[in-house]
């Protein structure tokens, strides 16, 4: 399972993982943790709105995703999942059984890594498989 976000350090997790898939012949899976609804909306349509921005970014992510595969000649399975980043990643991982979670080591969300702790962190302190976070 590769978290994929479109930063440069998941492209960079996407290529390593894609390079691992088919050195093994495994197969891979691709998440996109997207943040939560907002709880308390100021309007009415700031939670549509708030749905339809992600689905597009999901949309662009999703192409970025067929285009790594196409390259690589692997099929991709992608997904867009909402929730807290790590949990979310390690849910997933757990739900698909995976063997592996690549992720990178910096996301688009560098402020608040810093101030948190970084995704790749908790992720790697909580798996019940093995992590790789690629650099």
């Amino acid at each position: 399972l590769v978290a994929y976000d479109g930063s440069a350090g998941a492209k960079e997790a996407m290529r390593v993982a894609i390079e691992l898939t088919a050195a093994v012949g495994g197969t891979l899976a691709a998440v996109w943790v997207r943040s939560a609804l907002p709880h308390y909306p100021e309007t009415p349509s700031e939670v549509s709105e708030e749905s339809e921005a992600a689905e597009a970014f999901f949309t662009k992510l999703g192409q970025d995703v067929d285009r790594f595969a196409k390259d690589a000649g692997i099929d991709i399975a992608f997904q867009m999942v909402a929730g807290n980043s790590a949990q979310t990643i390690l849910t997933v991982a757990k739900e698909e059984a995976v063997h592996l979670i690549v992720v990178g080591n910096r996301g688009h969300s560098g402020l608040w890594d810093r101030l948190l702790g970084h995704t790749a962190d908790r992720v790697s302190e909580n798996a019940h498989c093995s992590v790789l976070i690629v650099r």
